[in-house]
Formats: C-alpha cells, structure tokens, sequence
C-alpha cells in the first residue's frame, strides 16, 4: 500500500497525466490535419488559420464554442512551442518539442490512479473532430450522460481540490453554520462536507434532478440535507431561490465555465446577495493560463488546462475556463474581499 501510494504520488509530481492528454491532443491535431495546415501556412492570423481549417477540414466554426476551440489548440501549440507569437503573428516553429513522445507513458498506472478522467477525455478527444464539424453535443446534463459524470466528478484530483476547499471553509466549531452546495452534482460535494465539516446545517441545489438518486445513494444521512426543488431555480441567469443574508458559506465547484459570460457578473453577484456578511464563497475551477504565468507557472499544468479545455467543449453549455484575472475583477465588482487564491488558481475563497 504504501508502494502504491508513493507511486500516485510520483505520477502527480511527474505530471504524468497532463503529459498524456497533451500527446494525445497533438496527435488528434496531426490525425486531423491541423499541424500540416499550419506548417504549410508558415505564418497566420488567428483568422486565417480558421479559415483555412474551414475550406481543409469541412469543420463547421460558425459558434463561439467551436472558433473557440480553435483558439485553445492554438494556444496549446504556442505552449508547446510549436509555435511562435509577435504582433499578433503566429509562426511554424520547424524545431518543435517533444510533447508528442507520452501517449503510452505510464498508461496502465494512470488508468487506475485517474480512470474516470481518462474515460471522459478518452470519449470527448475520440468525438470532436464530429463535434468540430457540426455534430451535437456528446455530453448533456440529462440521464443518458449521468455514468460519465458520476465516472469525471468523482476523480481523485477534483476530491483532492474539494477536500483542500473545504478546509478553508471551516465553519467556527461553537455555532452550527448553513452552507449551500451550489450545483451539487452526483453528490461528491456533499458527502466531503458530511465527512470534513461539523456543526454544518447543508442546502443543496441544482437546475436538474438528474444527479439526485446518485446522490442521495453516496449519504449516510441523506434526509439530514435540504433538497430544493430545481424547478425553483432555471440555472445560471436566474435569481437564487433564498433570501438575502441566508448562508455563511456558498461552495461551488466544477461549474463556473458552463456559465455564460454574459451573466457571470449577475450570478456573482447574486451569491453575495445569499451570504451573510462575514461568510464566504469557495470556487473550484481552472483559470485560463495567463500570457504573464503570474498564476499558473508550471508548463505541464499550463498545457494540461489547454487540453481539459479544448475537450470539455465538447459537451453541452459548456464556456471554457476565464482568466483569472477575469475572477478577480469580477470579484472586486461585485464586493468579494480575495481571501486566498491557491492551487495554480483552482481554488478561491472569496469573502463578504
């Protein structure tokens, strides 16, 4: 046991997952044709490249989602140095790197250290160059979906991330505190709570009651918790169901990108509204990496975020991950002090 342990650990450390899903994007971006294009191009615009992959690939990239899609493989190759940025010009970089040398590095070991984001990945990076040339959607928020999240969700690193949240969120010991789990999901959020906070009187929330059953099936205590009815609240762009000044604590993770940049500042807002002065809201999400590295620096971390990204988008609602500095703007807006900010930018804790 504590051979296998030591051997997650260096998995983590060695950053053998992201070295594998950034193989495995590149080889999609060979297979598809994208690297010979921009090696032909020499040197490109964004929108030449876009156009370019239109008339070559038949990819349909008249939405948001998909140009954008574009631009986060773009970006990654940037990462990878396959690219060159000034002036906004791209240029071929012929040397190149060596990012295409993991694809079967450890694969036996990080199906079982991440099976879940292995299958997710494995499923969205096998579909989108359909999704890329117009087909629907892989994933929905709906039951034919619901094993693959349970399967995402449920990894080691996202519990890894809500264990550390959590800690920061500690309500005092001496009075029993009400915390709202927003977009609570198949439930994992809840059952850390259970297992890592005492005194805690827990609301859970979400738009759909597609994760309740797996969620109920993970509690000891499920009848401890208030459910509220998700035909109360029609998700992101309407107000939340309660009161001003209702909770010490707002915990939200996993769900930012799906809110539609429009409505993220309202949405912020509204939770202040809900908590009670002197409470907090904890965030789990990637930030977009930033030109500057002021927030995430290590370039495996940086080209892994790229590729959760690029193969997220293939799934329902979804907006992609926000620049930090977009939270913290947002956050100075809407009255949020910056608590901490932690974990390459993967967890906040933001205070009223």
């Amino acid at each position: 046991m504590i051979l296998k342990s030591s051997y997650n650990r260096s998995l983590l450390k060695e950053f053998a997952f992201q070295k594998f899903i950034t193989s495995r994007l590149l080889t999609f971006a060979l297979e598809e044709g994208i690297l010979a294009l921009i090696e032909s191009l020499k040197e490109f615009q964004f929108i030449d490249i876009a156009n370019s992959l239109r008339d070559a690939t038949g990819y349909k990239l008249h939405d948001t989602t998909r140009r954008r899609m574009i631009k986060v493989i773009i970006d990654l190759l940037h990462e990878c140095e396959l690219l060159r940025y000034s002036n906004g010009i791209y240029l071929w970089n012929a040397t190149g790197c060596d990012c295409m040398e993991y694809t079967d590095v450890n694969a036996e070991a990080l199906r079982e250290r991440f099976g879940g984001k292995m299958r997710f990945f494995g499923e969205c990076i096998s579909y989108a160059g359909k999704f890329l040339r117009g087909a629907p959607p892989l994933f929905k928020f709906d039951r034919d979906s619901l094993n693959i999240w349970e399967d995402f969700l449920g990894d080691h690193e996202f519990s890894f991330a809500r264990a550390v949240l959590l800690k920061l969120l500690s309500i005092d010991g001496r009075r029993r505190g009400d915390l709202l789990d927003l977009c609570y999901g198949p439930g994992f959020d809840i059952l850390q709570m259970q297992e890592e906070l005492s005194n805690t009187n827990i609301t859970a929330i979400d738009f759909t009651d597609i994760f309740h059953d797996a969620a109920t099936g993970k509690l000891n205590s499920p009848g401890s918790i208030n459910w509220i009815n998700p035909e109360s609240w029609s998700g992101f762009g309407s107000p939340l169901p309660f009161n001003d000044n209702s909770f010490d604590v707002v915990f939200f993770a996993c769900a930012d990108p799906y809110i539609p940049p429009e409505k993220r500042e309202d949405f912020y807002r509204d939770i202040y509204r809900i908590l009670r002065y002197g409470g907090s809201l904890g965030i789990v999400t990637n930030c977009y990496p930033d030109k500057e590295e002021r927030y995430i620096k290590e370039k495996w971390l940086r080209r892994g975020v790229l590729c959760h990204d690029f193969l997220e988008s293939v799934c329902a609602g979804w907006h992609g991950f926000y620049d930090a500095e977009e939270h913290l703007n947002i956050a100075n807006r809407t009255g949020y002090k910056t608590h901490t900010i932690m974990l390459n930018a993967s967890i906040w804790k933001l205070d009223k």
